[in-house]
């Protein structure tokens, strides 16, 4: 495969990135002096024809060329045929060619200084199907190098030109099921490489099988594999794994369709409607062994409360109860407010009629209120509340208005 795209930004990104020492496992460059900075160098061959400088002008282009995995080419494979290809196409541009094998396919990336260093001219590439600065014969040029040692040619043309038919005649292409992260696994299944992002996927695929809503899968992910979701929205997922770095985060959507905020709701929702129809079968069950009637009430289930459970990887326990024992519940907790009321009341009662004789003495209420004198009127009579005198309400007092003085040069 061999594609590129040209770019307007400053070169010393893309560099730095195809460089990096945990990525590149060789680095050579094509008419620069690896001495120096090949940033530095791309920027002073600009400034002697006075380009680059522009905001909207190309820079450099960034071009990626990969074998086919069945080859199972060397690194060393697939340098040799970037530096190959790179002069024979760019023989008067500034080059730096990386290899990488850090995904577990090979490939290899070219940088391009967008100025010529001989002619000063701007490299462009035509989008025609023919001509030497066509991009189609970049790729054609590719399969013949590959070819020639060995490799397995793309044949990209007859693709396009079956994929032109196709939409010619109205047929459309067969839609992508799989993404670029899904495709990189069942390549990594097939050679037998597993990468910390197989180790995460693996934690995540245990918390959905054992959780039923977003926060027990967050717990669970914390408590049993030390992985922190530093973002957990209805939209998006994060994950962070300790042994990779702390500052290190994945999206759930480059780890696969399964492992975004959509896929990890999907799986929690079979995992909670799983747990009722489990309950619903346990309250069946224990009906048709205790011989129970639950006919006057519906036997459906109508309460299911979660806890945590004290140990085990179990985080939940389902308990479940029966409209018939909540009902039977409720109805005891009515009459037992019943039974305290009514006591109170009578409380109420006898405390009244004791504070009334008390008050008017012995014989002064009526029958229909006492039920008779008592009969015992040697009992001393309470005295009568004693009237306090309030206090005379203090008037304000008159402020006078002070008399005007009057001099005697007034008079």
């Amino acid at each position: 495969m061999f594609k590129g795209s040209a770019s307007k930004a400053k070169p010393k990104k893309a560099i730095d990135y195809v460089t990096r020492d945990d990525k590149a496992v060789i680095v050579s460059s094509l008419s620069m002096d690896d001495s120096q900075g090949y940033a530095k160098q791309f920027k002073e061959t600009c400034d002697i024809y006075g380009k680059g400088s522009g905001h909207n002008e190309r820079k450099y282009y960034h071009f990626k060329l990969s074998c086919d995995p069945a080859d199972n080419p060397t690194p060393e494979q697939s340098h040799k045929l970037a530096e190959k290809l790179a002069q024979q196409l760019f023989s008067d541009h500034e080059c730096v060619i990386a290899t990488h094998n850090d995904t577990g396919v090979v490939h290899s990336h070219i940088i391009v200084n967008a100025v010529s260093f001989e002619t000063g001219k701007k490299l462009h590439l035509s989008k025609a199907n023919k001509g030497e600065k066509s991009y189609a014969h970049c790729k054609d040029l590719a399969d013949k190098l590959g070819a020639e040692m060995g490799l397995t040619p793309l044949d990209w043309r007859n693709k396009a030109k079956e994929r032109h038919d196709r939409t010619k005649n109205g047929i459309a292409d067969k839609p992508k099921t799989l993404s670029n992260a899904e495709r990189n696994i069942s390549k990594r299944d097939i050679q037998g490489v597993e990468s910390w992002k197989d180790a995460l996927r693996q934690a995540i695929d245990e918390a959905k099988a054992h959780c039923t809503d977003r926060a027990g899968f967050q717990q669970y992910l914390l408590e049993s594999f030390g992985v922190r979701m530093t973002r957990n929205t209805a939209k998006t997922v994060t994950f962070v794994r300790p042994a990779v770095g702390e500052n290190y985060a994945v999206r759930g959507a480059k780890l696969g369709k399964g492992y975004t905020a959509v896929g990890i709701d999907e799986a929690l929702k079979e995992n909670q409607e799983r747990s009722l129809l489990n309950a619903g079968l346990f309250v069946e069950a224990e009906r048709a062994a205790t011989g129970r009637d639950l006919t006057s009430t519906k036997p459906d289930i109508s309460t299911v409360v979660s806890q945590p459970a004290s140990q085990g990887r179990d985080r939940k326990r389902i308990i479940t109860r029966s409209v018939g024992d909540i009902s039977a519940e409720l109805r005891n907790i009515d009459e037992a407010v019943s039974r305290i009321a009514n006591g109170v009341s009578a409380t109420n009662e006898g405390r009244n009629s004791d504070i009334s004789t008390k008050l008017h003495g012995n014989g002064q209420l009526n029958d229909k209120a006492t039920g008779g004198s008592t009969g015992d009127d040697s009992r001393e009579r309470p005295e009568p509340p004693r009237t306090v005198e309030k206090p005379p309400k203090h008037e304000p007092s008159v402020q006078r208005k002070p008399k005007k003085r009057t001099y005697s040069h007034e008079r």
